[in-house]
């Protein structure tokens, strides 16, 4: 497996783990000086702009806006020479939204991006996310705690079905974090401060997987992070 580690704008971060991790996932936001990725050597993988930022493939009111940050995205990714653009789809949250607007937008984008599943949007479910992907010709980022948050939150089924059932779509890259379930849910945590059971989900992911760690900026804890999820996957391979 390789292993990345995620920052938004943090030139500090992503020095530090140059000779640590395997690659740097970046979160493209609009305005932000990314130069300092300019000769980077780890290879880059890029997140457009989601929710968070206001963002929403699905609503046909904000095309204007969600262009821009794909476009931001897109230009990121040529200067970095990255092979892979991850977005969400979006969320049905008004009159303005449908899933055909989301087919819509993606199809004839860039060939690089990817769509990740998301507990509360388009693509919160495996066979949705499988028959989402096939109409709009795009391969899948596969976030393992969204895939939980589903589990737990709405279908009310085994997490561990679900990422099977999910895996079965062939991901080409994956989303991994600490997380806190029942009425205390949280994710994005660091490993350290999490209740899950990794290493069965690491028994389930195929051996070259790209995984990003969405844990935390706390760069202290994020190498514990790197050497947790090392040690897991040494451990399940030898």
């Amino acid at each position: 497996m390789k292993f990345g580690v995620k920052t938004y704008f943090d030139a500090g971060f992503a020095k530090y783990f140059e000779d640590k991790a395997d690659f740097l996932e970046v979160m493209a936001i609009c305005g932000e000086d990314y130069s300092f990725l300019e000769g980077y050597s780890l290879p880059i993988v890029i997140h457009a702009m989601h929710s968070g930022f206001g963002i929403n493939f699905a609503d046909k009111g904000l095309v204007e806006k969600n262009k821009e940050a794909v476009d931001f995205a897109i230009e990121l990714a040529d200067k970095c020479g990255a092979e892979k653009i991850i977005v969400h789809a979006g969320r049905l949250v008004n009159e303005n939204c449908s899933v055909e607007q989301v087919v819509d937008f993606l199809k004839g984008l860039d060939d690089r991006i990817i769509v990740e599943n998301c507990p509360k949007d388009v693509c919160s479910i495996p066979d949705e996310t499988s028959c989402f992907l096939f109409e709009v010709g795009r391969n899948f980022c596969f976030d393992v705690n969204h895939a939980i948050s589903a589990a737990e939150l709405s279908l009310k089924k085994d997490y561990l079905n679900v990422i099977r059932n999910f895996l079965k779509i062939n991901p080409v890259h994956f989303h991994l974090s600490g997380q806190v379930l029942g009425k205390d849910f949280r994710d994005h945590l660091s490993f350290e401060d999490s209740e899950v059971d990794f290493n069965e989900i690491f028994g389930l992911l195929p051996k070259g997987a790209w995984v990003t760690l969405e844990t935390t900026t706390d760069i202290g804890k994020v190498e514990r992070d790197l050497d947790f999820v090392r040690g897991i996957e040494n451990d399940i391979r030898s």
